[in-house]
């Protein structure tokens, strides 16, 4: 099986969070063996935040990444509670000369047998909810592309971890889903020919200048279609805001 098969079999199974043999843990250390298998690493931990705002471990590859993810707890420091702290990525690719940062952890780190490691914040709508550590046995760490890799399988897995209920999914809420999802893409429609309408433009240039209206707010797409059905936001408001090609009134793109 070719490499692309393997991922696209991975972004399968971490993303089917309605499967009936399917709960957290399954999820978890699905992404901690494609985190091995794909992206490279030799040993991998992956914890995640509890109520109370602690870390606490989910899953572990191996007995000496299970010591490790404990042994940062326990010191309260190292590279994946950074990660989380600091909602991006830290990367030590050299664990031995990383002493000054982590000075109980790295040398526990070493004797363990890691030399590099990788510290990936598991995130959803830029809330961080867990961290993913990915240990080497070798300096230098992993490619760039690996770790892009590595961040992609995270954060779906973050999206299906939330996503996940206890109870099983009936197929009236499949139904109802694909409902809600047919009206959404209605009320989606109905705004851009609004849109089309009061600013002359074509449906496409209407279609774009409401994403962008909707990310330049960092909300929803959905919701400001709504707000526009409604009545609650004027078209005018959306076609000002963000530039729309071929209008000889839209506003410059910033720089």
């Amino acid at each position: 099986m070719s490499r692309e098969q393997q991922l696209a079999e991975a972004l399968v199974g971490l993303a089917d969070s309605f499967a009936d043999d399917v709960d957290p843990v399954v999820l978890a250390d699905r992404l901690a063996r494609n985190c091995v298998e794909l992206a490279g690493a030799d040993a991998v931990g992956i914890m995640v935040v509890t109520s109370r705002g602690d870390l606490r471990p989910i899953a572990v590859t191996e007995e000496q990444a299970a010591f490790f993810e404990f042994f940062q707890l326990q010191a309260d420091e190292g590279p994946c509670l950074d990660a989380y702290r600091e909602g991006c990525r830290v990367d030590v690719r050299d664990l031995a000369g990383s002493a000054g940062r982590w000075p109980r952890v790295v040398p526990f780190a070493v004797r363990s047998g890691y030399l590099s490691l990788h510290g990936l914040p598991l995130r959803v709508h830029r809330q961080t909810v867990g961290a993913v550590n990915l240990l080497l046995r070798r300096s230098g760490g992993l490619s760039e592309l690996d770790l892009e890799l590595a961040q992609a399988l995270a954060d779906v897995t973050a999206v299906a971890l939330v996503n996940w209920r206890p109870e099983r999914l009936r197929a009236t809420d499949i139904s109802n889903r694909v409902q809600a999802a047919l009206a959404a893409k209605a009320t989606v429609d109905m705004a851009t020919g609004m849109l089309a309408e009061a600013g002359g433009i074509t449906p496409g240039q209407a279609r774009a200048a409401l994403r962008g209206y909707a990310e330049r707010r960092r909300g929803r797409l959905l919701d400001a279609a709504h707000a526009l059905v409604r009545r609650t936001l004027r078209p005018d408001a959306v076609l000002t805001a963000v530039p729309v090609p071929g209008r000889a009134d839209a506003p410059s793109a910033p720089d």
